[in-house]
């Protein structure tokens, strides 16, 4: 089945000389299935579409952009949903709702089950400084990458604007005094990848708070792994609330002046011959206070689940996951699409 739902080519006339041709394909992807979230289990299903635009100048130029029809609302208008890109001879520059040069160069570990890790709030995602999760708070960033033969080189950064983005990322918060993102937020990487074998390195610095990520992974027949350290220094201890979830540890460590410490992980999936793929990954989370009276925390979290392909983009998948943050495991099992 073609995942292309629906395109179109328009000719866009330049303003100096010659023809442009730009086009708009329409694409998505839907699930529908079961989770367990450590007490009831609920139905769950989504449908989302998205839009890829792309187009070629005249000197070879290549473009683009990309949203879902849902952040089709202030969010877009700020800049933190949907991307835009340009690319040539000189590497791709993208702008908007794009990672940090660390999560370009390493990315997260393996994302299990039918919710890819979304029943888990994503603890797969490892937390980098700048450009993803609780730190969305940033406003818009901006992407430089660079591949030569087998090298890789990243930048990225923030725009520093002062505006308090709340958990409800792109929220129009009033300017604030002292917001996190007052400072301009950004970080470089590099990457080897020798084919079945890669290595890469990363650095982020926000206001005091930096960090050092190191990455790897390896391809064996077909058996994966994948290993993520992240070493942070003054990075305040920030976790989103939910009001689903069991979060007292998470606020024992808010509450009593931790600062996160590292983030180490370990991911691994084998594809079977008949469409069958299994995978699992852990992950450590480490704070520390200074604080009398008060010790080093850690946080372990882990998951494993399995997929089908069912041919024409259908995906059978289920997964368990242990999410010490939540204190409580959580489960699901459903079918995914992709149009």
């Amino acid at each position: 089945m073609k995942k292309v739902l629906f395109a179109t080519t328009a000719l866009v006339m330049s303003m100096t000389a010659g023809v442009a041709v730009a086009e708009v394909a329409v694409t998505g992807d839907a699930r529908m299935g079961m989770i367990y979230d450590g007490n009831d289990a609920q139905f769950s299903s989504r449908a989302r579409v998205k839009f890829t635009l792309t187009g070629e100048s005249d000197a070879g130029l290549s473009f683009g952009a990309s949203f879902r029809a849902d952040n089709a609302d202030d969010d877009a208008k700020n800049g933190t949903s949907g991307s835009v890109w340009i690319s040539g001879t000189y590497g791709k520059l993208e702008m908007g709702d794009v990672v940090s040069a660390t999560e370009a160069a390493i990315g997260d570990l393996y994302e299990v089950g039918y919710t890819q890790g979304g029943v888990g709030y994503d603890i797969e995602e490892i937390s980098y400084l700048t450009g993803d999760g609780a730190n969305l708070d940033q406003g818009p960033n901006i992407l430089y990458s660079y591949t030569m033969d087998r090298f890789s080189v990243y930048a990225s950064a923030s725009d520093g604007q002062d505006k308090a983005w709340p958990t409800t990322v792109g929220a129009n918060v009033d300017d604030e005094e002292g917001a996190w993102s007052d400072d301009v937020a950004y970080s470089i990487a590099a990457k080897y990848d020798a084919g079945n074998w890669w290595a890469s390195l990363g650095y982020a610095k926000h206001g005091d708070a930096k960090e050092i990520a190191l990455g790897g992974g390896a391809t064996f027949n077909q058996f994966t792994v994948k290993g993520v350290y992240v070493d942070y220094k003054d990075r305040t201890a920030i976790f989103v609330d939910s009001s689903d979830g069991n979060f007292s540890d998470v606020w024992k460590v808010l509450q009593n002046g931790y600062e996160q410490d590292k983030t180490y992980g370990l991911s691994g999936e084998y594809a079977f011959n008949d469409g069958i793929t299994v995978g699992a990954f852990w992950r450590r989370d480490e704070f520390k206070s200074d604080l009398d009276g008060y010790g080093d925390e850690k946080f372990d979290s882990f998951g494993i689940g399995g997929e089908y392909d069912l041919g024409g983009g259908a995906t059978l998948a289920g997964g368990v996951i242990d999410n010490d943050f939540l204190a409580d495991t959580v489960a699901d099992v459903g079918v995914r699409f992709t149009f």
